[in-house]
């Protein structure tokens, strides 16, 4: 049964991923997918599907951002917001609607997540390294305080423009899968797994990372070098991510827990991708749900996968211990 297991778990996310776009308001019959003269084709592939794409690409990067995380601070309670990056890229963002008008989830917004976490990073590695070396632990604890501080401002933020912030941009602000263009999810969808691609190249440095500086010099990896490369490139990652779906939590916390539990990959380079679709089955299914609870009514996915993924979490320590 061991040895089936995991084909069993490939084949149901595969069904997932099957099921995922035909959850919603509006049911759909699978005949009128193929007619362009029925609403249910233009629901579907104008709407439903583009957004699918997207949903699977933020699902993928976010839970290999959280196995990389895991694996470079050598802590399994890692996710990617450790760092207060998504917090840096929604401030930026927020104040560059109050100031400039631009709209969550769009290209100036997308420019300007991606400079918000890049300087957070440069400035955390920056900041830390000048006082205590490059080490996992201080880049994590001083993550958390600059976390804490840019939550503050946030939500100081957010209340000063919630009488013009629209509902759209409190959805994304809670995570949010927008209605987008089947070109962007595609494209968002490729760099999601380019991204996942390149991490693979790295996987032997984030093997000996995850073992201790020390061992990591033996094995002829330099720890400072490669974690500050790691995380310049994580961060513009991310950062895009958080511009385009919000802050969706719990996808890069568990579903790396849950993929061990699941594969028992023995290495980073074989937790990666399996990692990147069972990411990507959970907050497609999950979107899915958000749209198909209280229809037309949608809810912010980010409660949805954190509603999921809690109990996910604590099946999951309670399978290990």
């Amino acid at each position: 049964m061991k040895l089936y297991r995991p084909l069993l778990w490939f084949g149901g996310a595969v069904l997932f991923l099957a099921i995922a776009p035909f959850l919603g308001s509006e049911t759909l019959h699978p005949t009128n997918l193929w007619d362009p003269d029925t609403l249910g084709y233009r629901i579907f592939w104008n709407l439903r599907y583009p957004r699918f794409i997207l949903a699977m690409g933020a699902g993928g990067a976010l839970a290999v951002l959280g196995a990389i995380y895991q694996n470079l601070f050598r802590n399994p309670l890692c996710e990617p917001y450790v760092l207060g990056i998504s917090s840096a890229v929604t401030l930026g963002i927020l104040v560059g609607e109050i100031i400039w008008g631009f709209l969550p989830m769009s290209w100036p917004s997308m420019g300007i997540g991606m400079v918000a976490a890049v300087l957070l990073i440069i400035f955390l590695l920056s900041f830390a390294s000048s006082r205590f070396g490059t080490s996992s632990e201080k880049v994590v604890l001083f993550g958390l305080g600059i976390n804490f501080i840019l939550s503050s401002l946030l939500f100081l933020g957010l209340s000063f423009q919630s009488q013009n912030v629209g509902g759209g941009s409190l959805r994304w602000f809670f995570g949010f899968i927008p209605w987008i263009d089947l070109r962007m999810a595609l494209l968002f969808l490729f760099g999601s797994i380019l991204f996942t691609t390149l991490m693979m190249v790295f996987s032997r440095a984030l093997d000996a990372l995850s073992l201790g500086d020390s061992v990591a010099r033996t094995l002829g990896v330099s720890p400072q070098l490669t974690r500050n490369i790691l995380l310049l490139a994580t961060s513009l990652v991310l950062g895009l991510t958080v511009s385009v779906v919000g802050t969706i939590g719990f996808v890069g916390l568990v579903i790396p827990h849950l993929t061990r539990l699941i594969f028992r990959p023995a290495t980073t380079r074989a937790l990666l991708p399996q990692v990147f679709l069972l990411g990507a089955v959970f907050l497609s299914v999950a979107d899915g749900i958000s749209r198909a609870i209280l229809p037309p009514f949608e809810f912010p996915v980010g409660v949805i996968t954190t509603l999921i993924g809690g109990p996910l979490f604590l099946l999951v320590l309670w399978r290990r211990n």
